[in-house]
C-alpha cells in the first residue's frame, strides 16, 4: 500500500551563468513515502554494501528532479553549501526518476530512486 506520510526536501541541482556556479534550489514535499534498505554486492575486491532509497512523492504536478539531485528526510529550507551541512540527517543523491502520474489520480506519484 503506498501511504504518504513523509515530508522530503528535493534539492534541485541548476548551473548559474552569471556566477557559473551550481545552485541548489529546494522544494519541500508533505505527502511522500521514504523507504531505505541496505543492499549488497559481490565484485572483484569482495562484498560491497551501501544504503539504497525509494522515496516516492504523491503529487499529480510536474517536479524538477533529476539524477544528481539531493532528497533530504525532512524539510530542509536553509541555503545549501555542500553536503557536510548535512551531517545527522539522513540523505541521498537521486540515481534515477520515474514519472509514474497514470492510472487512478489518487495515487499519482513520483518514485525517486537514491543511494
Amino acid at each position: 500500500m503506498l501511504v504518504g506520510e513523509e515530508t522530503v526536501t528535493l534539492l534541485h541541482k541548476t548551473y548559474d551563468l552569471n556566477t557559473r556556479l551550481d545552485r541548489w534550489e529546494p522544494a519541500v514535499y508533505q505527502n511522500a513515502s521514504w523507504y531505505g534498505k541496505q543492499a549488497a554486492t559481490v565484485g572483484d575486491s569482495g562484498l560491497n554494501t551501501a544504503d539504497e532509497y525509494t522515496v516516492r512523492i504523491f503529487t499529480g504536478e510536474l517536479i524538477p528532479a533529476a539524477v544528481g539531485d539531493l532528497l533530504i528526510r525532512g524539510e530542509f529550507t536553509n541555503s545549501f553549501a555542500g553536503t557536510a551541512q548535512l551531517a545527522g540527517r539522513e540523505f541521498c543523491t537521486v540515481t534515477g526518476v520515474r514519472d509514474n502520474r497514470r492510472g487512478l489520480s489518487s495515487i499519482f506519484h513520483w518514485r525517486l530512486d537514491g543511494k
